[in-house]
């Protein structure tokens, strides 16, 4: 479907409404940590250009994949943080003797993952009325062009663009910049837009 400016203030007005409610669930998971995400960045690009908008293709990343289904709408939701950035978050919240990417910090992740995702998705569904059903998370660890280009290849019916979202959660006293890929199934991009009364 053809993108207009619209569409791209509706988008805004999701990305904004779900950092709101991502900041607060994750203040909560975070031992009470203060946080805070900054007005996110939305961009709506063609599919192929999903490893060069995340920066260098051969960057080491953590990626959490999502996927939600309901009402005739499909979404795959990937949650991209630098291997870095992931390391650094988690070692945060384990214990000094434990391993990052071991299986306590895998699964810190993946509920990481799992939070900020539902979020953006529950502002989806306040504002569509669609109710939206998520699967459990599962975490690759890869180059960011070999790891996004198998997320592309292994889904069918994509549409021909994908929406990126930037966000910047500031925890720790440190800035974690990690990037949110919504990529619709063909079709639900325009069926969301219909519910929200924008064609």
């Amino acid at each position: 479907m053809i993108i207009n400016e619209c569409h791209k203030d509706l988008l805004a007005e999701l990305a904004s409404i779900g950092a709101g409610n991502a900041a607060t669930a994750l203040s909560q998971m975070l031992q009470d940590q203060v946080i805070t995400l900054q007005v996110p960045e939305v961009k709506i690009a063609p599919l192929q250009d999903i490893p060069a908008s995340l920066g260098d293709p051969e960057q080491e990343v953590a990626a959490v994949l999502l996927e939600a289904s309901g009402d005739g709408v499909s979404l795959t939701v990937v949650l991209v943080l630098s291997l870095q950035a992931a390391v650094q978050l988690i070692t945060r919240l384990l214990p000094e003797d434990c391993d990052p990417l071991g299986e306590m910090g895998s699964s810190l992740l993946m509920e990481l993952g799992n939070i900020l995702v539902s979020s953006y998705l529950g502002a989806l569904s306040t504002m569509t009325g669609f109710t939206l059903r998520l699967t459990p998370p599962s975490l690759g660890l890869d180059m960011a062009g070999a790891l996004l280009g198998s997320v592309i290849a292994e889904k069918m019916m994509l549409e021909d663009n994908f929406i990126l979202i930037k966000n910047t959660m500031h925890a720790f006293n440190e800035d974690i910049e990690g990037n949110l890929l919504l990529l619709p199934e063909t079709g639900s991009l325009e069926k969301i837009y219909r519910q929200m009364g924008v064609c």
